[in-house]
């Protein structure tokens, strides 16, 4: 079951984001990520969050329509965001698009990423969405699909990172460790349309650049 979910961030270019929007089975906003929907020609299945960031009459209006909405307290411990991805995993998800999860409160971003890691330690495929990147995390095997030619980092998430081997890239890495204080990882370029890295320990976070 793929499971797309839209949240409050931001989504700078509509048209670019809508064409690559992948085919799901469920949507679910997050919150003010409803004011999305519309633009991107996406019917949300279920709205969730506080809505702190959503006037009553957009609610109201996908009320209207038969939407399942969800309130939640705005004093509580999950954001709007992990309360879609563990719906997501409660559902049964096999893999998970976030959309509108970077902006401009970093905070938001950073915790926004780390659902891809709560995510894949569960054993479902996920990856960010947004205009200018594609963000996914793993602990194993990587694939990843692009253009030869297009940028892309590979950035340790928590640690120093082993990685085993990669394929496909400019600049291979054989046995090799990703440091956390040292990002030499970043911009190497796809020298194949299909790549891959196959990590040994920790987890690695691999931005594959759209621009």
């Amino acid at each position: 079951m793929k499971v797309l979910i839209i949240a409050n961030g931001e989504i700078r270019d509509i048209q670019k984001v809508k064409a690559m929007l992948p085919q799901v089975d469920y949507t679910i906003c997050a919150d003010g990520g409803v004011r999305y929907a519309r633009d991107l020609g996406v019917v949300p299945d279920l709205i969730v969050g506080d809505f702190d960031s959503l006037p009553d009459e957009v609610l109201r209006e996908y009320s209207m329509a038969g939407i399942p909405i969800k309130r939640y307290p705005a004093d509580k411990d999950k954001t709007d965001m992990q309360i879609a991805v563990d719906m997501a995993v409660d559902m049964g998800a096999s893999q998970v698009f976030l959309l509108g999860a970077f902006g401009s409160r970093w905070d938001h971003s950073y915790a926004n990423m780390l659902m891809l890691y709560r995510l894949a330690r569960r054993g479902i495929k996920a990856q960010i969405l947004d205009s200018h990147n594609v963000v996914m995390v793993s602990s194993g095997k990587v694939e990843i699909e692009g253009e030869i030619g297009q940028t892309l980092s590979l950035l340790p998430l928590s640690g120093d990172v082993r990685i085993l081997r990669t394929d496909g890239l400019k600049y291979p890495i054989v046995d090799g460790i990703l440091p956390l204080d040292f990002p030499y990882g970043v911009s190497n370029v796809l020298v194949k349309p299909r790549a891959e890295v196959h990590v040994g320990s920790g987890w690695v976070m691999v931005v594959v650049a759209r621009d």
